[in-house]
């Protein structure tokens, strides 16, 4: 490595940890695939003092570590050249960044430096907004928290998903927008809602929003529950929001402009796909859960064949085929289909989400050459929502 050119980054870097002026340090450009993606570094208060969060982010997590000005010299001194190819600093005055592809080409360049970060943005301990208020009492009716607003044991998890929910409710309800029903007011329904939980959250958020009124429904066809659920709608007195007995494929249900099905058991999702698509939901959003419809039929392609008697990869690939086969259907059905992480796996296995957002007439013919093509590859010779859609997995 040219020393002149990581001499100069270095000398920079510590004149900014110990001027205090650091905004941003990133390590980038991994020489091997065993190190971090990416390492980034910036200033936080705790309340212990300042000092500066590490978060390395690694293939399968991230890692998160906070410390002093001394050990983040020392960390940058060690890997920069070594394992990561690139580093750039970022402060008020200058930006520094430094390419060392090999052990000869090196250089420094320097750009405009970025605004410095307010003070009250840099204390990690501060209390973080939340979608969902701890304190809301059907919150506290369905067990989730307790009358002083901490989250009972054991619901940790829980509450991270509806937090995770709202998080995602308004961006895709945006880019839904233009599609939605001419109809007075909007309708959300929540097929297959279990205790509730997503649609209370989902009728709350939504009462808050200025493109109401919102009716919520939730569909869940366990009288029990039900019965859970409608007594703690009315012991809150929210407005606008019902649960109905019946099933997915079934219960009377006339509109809705977006379709919820989270955690809906194997072909329950595919019957909340469908009639999403019947009714014509500008968005439809479920978390898929339990794959089992097509696992007797796969038959492995060639290349496959001998790493499935690991029956933990036959599962996995029965979960990715069902669940491509459903984007593809999706799109043929006139729907852009997203296909992402919903919530971090520590909390859950089923953390897979797919959104449709309605964007043209069905009849995509490309993405029935691709169903098509993918069934074929793993000789799947029926599907539940391609029944349920009319498209032919085995034809041309």
């Amino acid at each position: 490595m040219n020393r002149d050119a990581a001499g100069q980054f270095l000398a920079r870097l510590d004149e900014a940890l110990e001027s205090g002026t650091l905004v941003r340090l990133v390590l980038a450009g991994p020489r091997t695939a065993v190190v971090a993606r990416q390492v980034q570094v910036r200033p936080v208060i705790l309340k212990s003092g300042p000092c500066y969060s590490v978060v390395r982010h690694e293939p399968r997590r991230d890692l998160t570590q906070n410390l002093p000005a001394a050990e983040v010299a020392r960390l940058c001194r060690e890997e920069l050249g070594r394992d990561f190819t690139s580093g750039h600093l970022h402060t008020p005055l200058a930006s520094y960044q430094l390419e060392c592809r090999d052990t000869v080409r090196s250089r420094i360049s320097k750009s405009a430096g970025v605004p410095a970060v307010d003070s009250a943005a840099l204390q990690h301990d501060r209390v973080r907004p939340r979608k969902v208020d701890a304190g809301a009492t059907w919150l506290q009716r369905l067990g989730v928290t307790l009358a002083d607003g901490r989250v009972a044991k054991g619901m940790e998890s829980k509450f991270r998903q509806i937090h995770r929910f709202l998080e995602l409710l308004d961006p895709l309800l945006a880019d839904a927008e233009s599609r939605f029903s001419q109809e007075p007011g909007r309708v959300l329904v929540d097929m297959g809602c279990g205790k509730g939980y997503l649609t209370f959250a989902a009728a709350e958020h939504l009462r808050r929003r200025a493109d109401g009124p919102w009716q919520v429904r939730g569909i869940e066809q366990r009288p029990e529950l039900v019965s859970v659920c409608r007594a703690a709608a009315l012991a809150t007195g929210m407005s606008g929001l019902e649960f109905i007995e019946g099933s997915i494929a079934s219960a009377e249900v006339r509109r809705a402009d977006v379709l919820v099905a989270l955690h809906a058991c194997d072909t329950a999702t595919d019957e909340a796909l469908a009639r999403g698509v019947q009714l014509g939901a500008a968005l439809i959003l479920v978390a898929p859960c339990c794959h089992q419809e097509i696992r007797p039929q796969l038959v492995a392609p060639p290349v496959l064949e001998r790493t499935w008697r690991h029956g933990i990869f036959r599962e996995r690939q029965a979960e990715f085929v069902t669940d491509a086969l459903r984007a593809e259907l999706l799109e043929w059905a006139g729907y852009h289909t997203q296909v992402f992480e919903f919530i971090s796996p520590e909390h859950t296995g089923k953390n897979l989400m797919i959104s449709a957002v309605r964007c043209r007439d069905a009849g995509d013919a490309s993405a029935a050459v691709a169903a098509r093509a993918l069934a074929h590859a793993y000789g799947i010779r029926r599907q539940r929502l391609a029944e349920r859609l009319g498209v032919d997995l085995v034809g041309a």
